[in-house]
């Protein structure tokens, strides 16, 4: 529905709301200082983030490493941390808008190319004005908004309270707030002849997207832009904005997207205008808001997605929940597993995973060290989600499977040497070794080797030579290799792994490996 009219601020005076409210007062107190000073308060806050909000701190890290490969680690790192510093900066300017009159900072407003949306307003079919997530996104958007009115898209704030402080702030200073899945108001809007601004450069997941390059990395690029641009043949413009600090000024640059747009190519279109914002941001890297999970939707799903060490949702079912979630799913040949019809594995394990010693429960183990096999390269399950079911006190994981035929059902696989050690050597560089080396628990696919069920492993701060080596031997004998073979896969684990003391290794290994000779 179109958010027009936000809750009155009596609603919120409950207990809970408290600390939102003293937030609440420290921002406005802080919107009346002067503009040094906000931009003071603004960056302590961004370093206060960047040590306490972990899970932030580590989907800003990956995503610099995939979009600036070129850039040296170091390099990537400042990167990252002055970005937390700038979205500090971002919170405190938009807080500001808020709570003062935009029309008061009018003055620090720089605009070029005006003249393409005056030409568009003057086409009478609306504007759509496209811009990027960039950490200046409200205090810049109510400056313009003094100039060219426009409307906005939204997604609402899970904090109701700071829903309703940032709905009564863009209300004041927009014509028109459409919550993101009121397309139709936002369609009106543009019928009227208005100005939309709308950002598409965020992942709301595959159902209304199309995969597009963005930073040279896929992404799941909303098909939105072309909804709202075909509808009444609105003209398009990009808008970039930025702070330059020293200055004082917040600098806009207005252009129109090449035509045709839309093109009636749905990848195509989503191509250019990523092209479009990904050249904007480079200007200023760092004040955009890098802390979104941008690439999170991949063609194949979750196991694709780089952001692996991300917490897992977890759900209570009760029984009827979990006879939806379970309707039409096969049994599994492993007594407590279910094939969904989603093309996801049900696995059940006995005991409630919550409390004081919920991280020991299998289902925890089974996420937690899928997540660390995975972020060093070893190909096993992906859990999708966690759930606890209290009506049989069991509790469940949701996993996507790797592709690849059991061991067990492969008596001659085709995977070298070099893969098999380097599968190897990851998973002892992520301090785990084998307690139960079977075969049916072995997947091979397109010469790699992947693990089906993790819980086979144990851990072990240090996995010493003498483990790493019986783990060797018993892999080498799994395979099948001949002893040519074997001194190729100890050869190649001495050049892969990062971890084991290779001198004292290929001491231990050299018996074999004369063997061989």
């Amino acid at each position: 529905m179109v958010t027009q009219s936000p809750p009155p601020f009596q609603r919120f005076l409950h207990p809970r709301h408290w600390s939102t409210w003293a937030a609440i007062a420290f921002f406005f107190l802080v919107a009346w200082l002067p503009y040094s000073l906000r931009l003071g308060v603004g960056g302590v806050l961004g370093r206060l983030t960047w040590l306490f909000a972990r899970e932030r701190r580590y989907i800003t890290n990956i995503n610099i490493r995939l979009c600036f490969p070129e850039l040296t680690p170091e390099a990537q790192q400042a990167l990252a941390y002055q970005s937390f510093i700038e979205n500090g900066i971002g919170l405190i300017e938009t807080t500001t808008v808020w709570m003062r009159p935009p029309s008061h900072f009018q003055h620090m407003a720089v605009f070029t190319g005006t003249e393409h949306i005056d030409a568009a307003l003057a086409q009478g079919r609306g504007v759509l004005l496209l811009g990027a997530h960039y950490s200046t996104l409200d205090f810049a958007g109510s400056l313009l908004g003094v100039v060219y009115p426009f409307g906005v898209t939204y997604r609402p704030h899970r904090n109701p309270l700071f829903d309703a402080l940032m709905l009564r702030g863009r209300l004041r200073n927009c014509t028109g707030v459409f919550d993101r899945y009121d397309i139709r108001g936002a369609f009106r809007h543009l019928k009227q002849g208005k100005i939309l601004w709308y950002a598409p450069d965020q992942d709301y997941g595959p159902e209304q997207s199309v995969f597009a390059p963005f930073f040279g990395r896929t992404a799941a690029t909303i098909t939105a832009t072309n909804r709202f641009a075909g509808f009444n043949n609105s003209p398009t413009i990009m808008v970039r904005h930025h702070r330059l600090t020293d200055k004082q000024k917040y600098v806009f640059e207005f252009t129109p997207v090449p035509q045709p747009f839309p093109s009636g190519d749905l990848v195509a279109d989503a191509t250019l205008i990523n092209q479009l914002m990904e050249a904007s941001i480079r200007l200023e890297p760092a004040q955009y808001l890098w802390m979104h999970k941008r690439f999170k939707t991949q063609p194949y799903g979750k196991p694709q997605s780089p952001y692996i060490l991300i917490a897992t949702p977890k759900h209570k079912l009760d029984k009827v929940l979990y006879e939806k979630l379970t309707m039409e799913s096969s049994e599994l040949p492993h007594p407590q597993r279910l094939q969904l019809r989603s093309g996801l594995q049900l696995w059940r394990y006995s005991g409630m995973a919550h409390g004081i010693g919920a991280s020991k429960h299998p289902v925890m183990q089974l996420d937690t060290i899928s997540k660390q096999l995975r972020s060093h390269g070893v190909v096993t399950v992906t859990i999708d989600s966690l759930f606890l079911l209290p009506f049989c006190r069991e509790s469940a994981a949701t996993c996507h499977i790797p592709r690849g035929e059991s061991l067990d059902l492969t008596p001659q696989p085709a995977l070298t040497p070099q893969r098999a050690a380097l599968f190897l050597a990851r998973i002892h560089d992520a301090g785990y070794f084998f307690a139960d080396m079977e075969a049916a628990n072995l997947l091979v696919h397109n010469n790699r080797l992947a693990l089906l069920d993790p819980l086979c492993l144990l851990p072990r701060k240090k996995v010493g030579n003498p483990t790493r080596l019986a783990d060797l031997s018993h892999l080498n004998e799994l395979l099948g290799y001949d002893e040519e073979g074997r001194s190729q896969c100890i050869a190649h684990y001495l050049h892969a792994s990062q971890s084991a003391d290779t001198a004292e290794l290929s001491a231990l290994a050299q018996p074999v490996r004369t063997a061989s000779v």
